[in-house]
C-alpha cells in the first residue's frame, strides 16, 4: 500500500508540475506577444481622443450633421466588433461613433474602471468630438457604464438602446452580493491569476472557443471575428490589465447610480432593449425585468438568438435597432 501511495503521489505532483510549466509557457507567450503600444496597433480607420480621463479609441464614420449613435461594446470586445453594425447604419445615412472602453480595445487602460468613471470617458468621447447628444447603444458589459452615463448626464443623450444589459442588478428587496472571499484573495495571489488569463481570455488558441460560449448560434464564431477580438491583444501588459479590470469587475460598484434599482424609475431618457430568447449568460428575464424598471421602455425580443444578437442574427438586430433609432425620431437621411 505505501508503495502505491508513493506511486500516486508522484503522479500527482508530476501533473502538478505539468500543469504549472504549461501555464508557464502561456505566460512567458503573452508576454513575447504583447509588445506594441496602442498608437502603434490601432488601426488607421479611428482616432485618439483626450477625455479628461484618458485618451479613448474612437471610429467615427457617417454625416457630421446627423444626430450620432454611439457604440458601447462588451466584455473583451471594441469597437471594430460593431463593424456590420457601423456599416449598416452609415448606409442607412446616419452618423456613427464606436470606442474602445478599457481595458479592451486601444484606448488608455486605467486603474479605475467603475462604471462612474466609465460613464466619464463616454461624455469625456462626446466633448472631444464636439457632440452635444448622442444615441446611446450599450452592449452587455458595456451597458452598465452607458446606463451610468444616462442617469449622471441625461442632458447628453436622445435615446438609449440596450442590447443583452450584463448590469448584476440585486433582486428586489436584497443587497448587492459581495464576491466570496476566496475568488478575491485569488484575484490578488502574485502571478497565478495571470497565468490563467494568459492561458483562457488572452491566449489567440482559446479565442474562438471563447466566443461561442458566449452565444446561442454557435457558427457566428467565426475565424474573421475572433482576429477582431485578438488585435487588440498584442499591446504591452494585456494580461495584467485583464487581471486588474477582473479585480474591479468581481467587485459590487456600491457608489454607481446604475446599480441602485429606484434610480430606473427616473430615467427619462426614450429607452429600447433588445435581447434574445436562447441567451444564457444574461437570461430573458432579466431585460423583461429592466423594460419594466425603466419607464416606458420597449422590449424588441430576438428568436433563437444568444447573447450577442449584432453577430448571431444581424439582420434581425439591424431591423429591431432601425425600429428602435425610427421611435427616436433619428430616420436615416437616404
Amino acid at each position: 500500500m505505501r508503495g502505491i501511495a508513493r506511486t500516486l503521489a508522484r503522479i500527482v505532483a508530476l501533473a502538478l508540475l505539468t500543469l504549472l510549466v504549461t501555464l508557464l509557457a502561456f505566460r512567458v507567450a503573452a508576454a513575447l506577444r504583447e509588445t506594441q503600444s496602442a498608437t502603434d496597433a490601432a488601426p488607421t480607420t479611428g482616432q485618439m481622443v483626450e477625455t479628461g480621463h484618458g485618451r479613448m479609441f474612437v471610429q467615427d464614420a457617417g454625416p457630421r450633421e446627423r444626430t450620432p449613435i454611439l457604440l458601447i461594446h462588451g466584455t473583451a470586445a471594441w469597437s471594430e466588433f460593431w463593424r456590420g453594425t457601423i456599416d449598416h447604419l452609415v448606409a442607412r445615412g446616419h452618423r456613427v461613433v464606436a470606442l474602445d472602453l478599457p481595458p479592451f480595445g486601444f484606448s488608455d487602460r486605467a486603474a479605475d474602471y467603475t462604471r462612474e468613471a466609465q460613464a466619464q470617458r463616454i461624455v469625456g468621447a462626446l466633448g472631444a468630438l464636439g457632440i452635444e447628444k448622442a444615441v446611446l447603444v450599450g452592449h452587455s458589459f458595456g451597458a452598465g457604464a452607458t446606463i451610468e452615463a444616462v442617469m449622471r448626464h441625461p442632458e447628453r443623450v436622445s435615446g438609449l438602446v440596450l442590447v443583452a444589459a450584463a448590469l448584476g442588478l440585486p433582486d428586489d428587496g436584497a443587497s448587492l452580493a459581495t464576491p466570496p472571499q476566496a475568488l478575491s484573495a485569488f484575484l490578488n495571489l502574485p502571478l497565478i491569476p495571470e497565468l490563467l488569463v494568459a492561458s483562457t481570455a488572452t491566449n489567440p488558441l482559446l479565442t474562438r472557443q471563447l466566443l461561442g460560449t458566449m452565444i446561442a448560434r454557435k457558427d457566428a464564431a467565426t475565424p474573421e471575428l475572433a482576429a477582431i477580438l485578438q488585435r487588440p491583444m498584442t499591446q504591452r501588459a494585456t494580461t495584467r490589465d485583464f487581471v486588474s479590470w477582473a479585480k474591479s469587475f468581481i467587485t459590487p460598484d456600491l457608489a454607481a447610480l446604475s446599480m441602485s434599482l429606484p434610480q430606473y424609475s427616473n430615467i427619462r431618457t426614450p429607452t429600447h432593449i433588445i435581447w434574445g430568447t436562447d441567451d444564457t449568460l444574461t437570461p430573458l428575464a432579466q431585460g423583461e425585468r429592466l423594460a419594466r424598471l425603466i419607464p416606458d421602455a420597449a422590449l424588441t425580443v430576438l428568436r433563437r438568438v444568444g447573447h450577442i444578437p449584432q453577430i448571431e442574427d444581424p439582420s434581425a438586430f439591424r431591423t429591431a435597432l432601425d425600429a428602435a433609432l425610427a421611435n427616436f425620431v433619428i430616420t436615416p437621411s437616404r
